[in-house]
Order: structure tokens, then C-alpha cells, then sequence
């Protein structure tokens, strides 16, 4: 989603793949293709963004870079985020278990404090089998997506961004070193930029059980393959 265009360099961002400090760093340098609206587009969607932004550009961008995670490690991560940040998409997909319960004044949340206790219960409670029992089916080519309310683009399978012969992927267990190779890409010094943590867990992710983990691995089968 951070595009430069004097080097046709392009920086996709994986919803909880680190994607906003990626964007953090890399807007620095580059030109930013989703500004405020939080978007995670797909190479083809990020090019005719660039378009748009850049008219009478030739858009082609030579290297295109994102970052892989393990997929139970990264689903672990979206049910933090999750239930830490986004409280209304709760009620939404359960609101049998919010009866009486008023929605949150935000949708998204930054300071998990301010969320109502008895909300904050309920939410805390939710196993992450039930979260994911409640996720649409990974999308099929071809096959247009059932929308569920809410945006939860952070659950959708990694495969729907990095399934692109063009796309380098970096393997997100050394995300400092490969943020640092793709500022040098992008025309940065790698060696002595910052790197900020943003939307990073607030504390420990949740520790799966082995029948847990082998479902989240099946609901995730696409992305292991990558």
C-alpha cells in the first residue's frame, strides 16, 4: 500500500503482518495509496490506486514486496487486536450474548480501558474456536464473497494478497531485517531508520490447544502453502 514510484517499488501490507508500521516507515519515502482509510489492497487494487494518484504515470512496478506469518501465530494476533480494539463486531457476530448490553461509542477503539466492563467481559470470554466458527469460508476464486457485518479483514487467509507470482515474500519472523531491506529498496537507509511498534499485542497472544491449532490450521490451509 506504500508505492515508490521513482524506483517502481511497491510495499503490499498483510492485515496483521505488520502492516502499519510498514506504513509508518515506508510513507516516510513514499507515497502512501490508502491514506486514513485503513484499507489493505491487493497488488492489482494497489496499482489502479497508484494510477488514480499518479495520473499519466506508467505504473509498473518492477519489486513488489510483503510479509508472511504463520498463520496461527497471526490468527492469535487478530483475536487480540480484535477483541482489544474493535468491540461493536462482537455484538454483531454474537448478539445473543449482548443482550442489554449498549454498543461502544467507537467503532474502533484504541484504548481497551474505555470499553464498558460488562461489554469487556463478555468479549473476553468469547473462545477464539467460536471467532473463527463465525468467519466466513476463505474465499473461493470466482466465488463472490458473503459480506458478515463489520470489517474484519484482519481474519482473511494471507493468500488473497501474496498468491501473485509478482510478489517477494519476506518471512515475517525477521520483519525488522526485511522492513530494513525494503527501505533500502525504497531509496531509505535502511541501517539507521526507526522502527516504531504499532498495533502491537498489548500482552501475551492466546495459547491454542492442539485440537484448536490443528482448526485454525485448516481454516487457514491456503496460507500454509505459501
Amino acid at each position: 500500500m506504500i508505492i515508490s514510484y521513482d524506483r517502481q517499488t511497491l510495499f503490499i501490507g498483510v492485515p496483521k503482518n505488520g502492516s502499519q508500521t510498514a506504513r509508518a516507515v515506508l510513507g516516510q519515502i513514499g507515497v502512501d495509496l490508502v491514506g486514513e482509510m485503513g484499507r489493505h489492497p491487493t497488488v492489482s487494487e494497489a496499482i489502479r490506486l497508484a494510477e488514480a494518484k499518479l495520473p499519466g504515470e506508467m505504473i509498473a512496478p518492477t519489486k513488489i514486496y510483503a510479509f508472511w506469518r504463520d498463520p496461527v501465530e497471526r490468527f492469535c494476533s487478530a483475536v487480540e487486536f480484535h477483541k482489544r480494539c474493535v468491540p461493536n463486531s462482537f455484538i454483531q457476530l454474537f448478539p445473543d450474548r449482548f443482550v442489554g448490553i449498549a454498543p461502544h461509542a467507537r467503532w474502533f477503539e484504541p484504548d481497551p480501558n474505555a470499553i464498558d466492563l460488562d461489554m469487556r467481559a463478555v468479549i473476553d470470554s468469547v473462545p477464539p474456536l467460536d471467532i473463527l466458527a463465525a468467519l466466513p469460508p476463505p474465499l473461493v476464486p470466482g466465488v463472490l464473497r458473503q459480506p458478515r457485518s463489520g470489517n474484519l479483514s484482519f481474519y482473511r487467509l494471507q493468500s488473497e494478497w501474496l498468491d501473485d507470482p509478482r510478489v517477494t515474500v519476506l518471512p515475517f519472523a525477521d520483519y525488522e531485517a526485511g522492513l530494513r531491506e525494503i527501505v533500502d529498496w525504497f531509496g531509505g537507509d535502511g541501517v539507521s531508520v526507526d522502527i516504531p511498534q504499532i498495533n502491537a499485542a498489548a500482552g501475551p497472544l492466546s495459547e491454542l490447544s492442539m485440537y484448536e491449532t490443528e482448526a485454525v490450521r485448516a481454516y487457514y490451509a491456503g496460507d500454509l502453502q505459501l
